[in-house]
């Protein structure tokens, strides 16, 4: 069923309650208005027939009774101390009031109903022994509540009806913008994904929703846009290593240059499936991280071996590239450690410090330093630093600067280096230096106990 029937029922149903209760109560307050007045009437009848009584003589009760207006539906008697009918109006015998109800009637005012359509006030005379006894007729105040009915009867259900109506068209104009939402979204696809929502002009929860779901519209736009991009620019990589692969094959197998030509295109193609090797792990790795599948078996590990580590496994490789490499392992306290997969931390380090092996010049530092309950393993060196255009996009897949693109490099390392951060819970950041020079670095947690280094990777 329809939502907009849905509401229309709903409220259908409320406002039958409603106007049930509303029903209810007039009818009950009309009732009672009413009675009130006819009992106000009794009275003040009552009182005026007992002023009559008291100037009269007291065996001529009946003279003063024959001058007012009586009708068997406005009947007057009175009474004496043994339930004798002293006068009367309107009616003349029986007496109104029964042997059992005397007793009762002497003792104060009383209101007195005979079946459904007649009632009576007994007024006492203390002074006379007599009572007073007045009695009206109920068939115009049950012809009034009649009437009522039937006015109800007859103006609610067009009232309930119109009202249900309304509710309906209430309900499809607002529920109009959803349904012109409905119809645009049923045409959005992957092909047409920069289409939006068509959102109304009022201001509600309907219009708050189409602005969240068109933000989740950018969102999936955003995503799908960069994984066109990652699989084209992962496409590219590819391509070229494996040209240069098969280009090298058929020259090995086209030429007969002798041993050393068929080793050296060997080892040319062993270089470039090399990186091809590289390229898939590192696609493989940043599908893992998006998927929350990176393998991440963490350990307490101290800084100051870490870094030790690092530079006794990179200094071989400055030294051949002609590069000192300076490690600070005292630019952290002692006993600060990070909870951390030391391979995988081994990993982001060494991006960065392959980073500046390709990119960089002159010397460079690796350090760490402490920073709001994180420690930041800094690599820096002299070299012509990042760029302001690049710095932005330096953690970006694929992204690379025009050096890199003649270096070889595939954008990769330093996307890296942030998704391993990220699964440790922390980051990495880049920036030039003041002087010249780039600085890059990765930051941890620190871990709230110290364990050794030498756990990990014993001697």
């Amino acid at each position: 069923m329809p939502i907009r029937w849905r509401l229309t029922l709903m409220f259908a149903a409320v406002m039958a309650v409603l106007l049930a209760a509303l029903i209810a109560f007039l009818y009950h307050h009309f009732r009672s208005d009413l009675d009130y007045n006819i009992n106000q009437s009794l009275s003040a009848r009552a009182q005026d027939i007992a002023g009559l009584v008291r100037q009269e003589d007291a065996s001529d009760t009946s003279g003063a009774l024959r001058q007012l207006p009586a009708s068997p539906d406005n009947v007057v008697q009175v009474l004496d101390e043994s339930g004798r009918v002293l006068g009367a109006a309107g009616v003349s015998q029986p007496a109104l009031l029964s042997p059992g109800e005397l007793p009762t009637a002497h003792e104060g005012p009383r209101l007195l109903q005979r079946g459904s359509s007649f009632r009576l006030y007994a007024l006492p005379l203390a002074n006379d022994h007599k009572i007073v006894v007045a009695g009206v007729s109920l068939a115009e105040r049950d012809a009034a509540l009649d009437k009522l009915d039937n006015a109800l009867l007859i103006g609610v259900p067009p009232a309930l009806l119109l009202a249900t109506l309304a509710a309906y068209a209430l309900a499809a104009a607002a529920l109009r913008p959803v349904e012109r939402m409905r119809q645009r979204a049923a045409t959005i696809s992957t092909d047409e994904i920069s289409t939006r929502l068509p959102l109304p002009e009022s201001r509600d929860e309907i219009r708050r929703l189409g602005d969240t779901l068109n933000e989740m519209l950018d969102r999936l736009e955003d995503g799908l846009n960069h994984e066109r991009m990652f699989i084209a620019n992962a496409s590219h990589e590819l391509r070229m290593p494996l040209a240069v692969l098969k280009a090298e094959l058929e020259v090995s197998l086209r030429e007969r240059g002798g041993e050393r030509a068929l080793r050296e295109a060997m080892g040319s193609a062993v270089e470039e499936t090399d990186r091809i090797i590289k390229l898939a792990e590192d696609l493989l790795l940043l599908a893992r991280a998006e998927d929350g599948t990176l393998p991440i078996d963490a350990y307490v590990v101290s800084v100051e071996e870490l870094l030790a580590e690092l530079g006794a496994r990179f200094s071989p490789v400055f030294d051949r590239a002609g590069r000192p490499l300076e490690v600070e392992g005292d630019s952290v306290p002692a006993g600060t450690a990070v909870r951390a997969d030391p391979d995988r931390i081994e990993q982001a380090v060494a991006n960065l410090i392959d980073n500046t092996l390709r990119y960089g010049a002159g010397p460079t530092t690796l350090g760490a330093r402490t920073a709001g309950g994180t420690v930041e393993i800094h690599v820096t060196d002299g070299g012509p630093g990042f760029g302001e255009q690049f710095l932005p996009h330096a953690f970006d897949r694929f992204s690379r600067g025009d050096p890199a693109r003649r270096r070889g490099g595939v954008g990769l390392g330093l996307a890296i280096v942030r998704t391993i951060a990220q699964a440790h819970g922390g980051d990495a950041g880049a920036g030039d230096l003041p002087g010249g020079g780039a600085d890059a670095w990765i930051s941890l947690p620190t871990a709230p106990q110290l364990a050794v280094w030498r756990e990990r990777n014993p001697a």
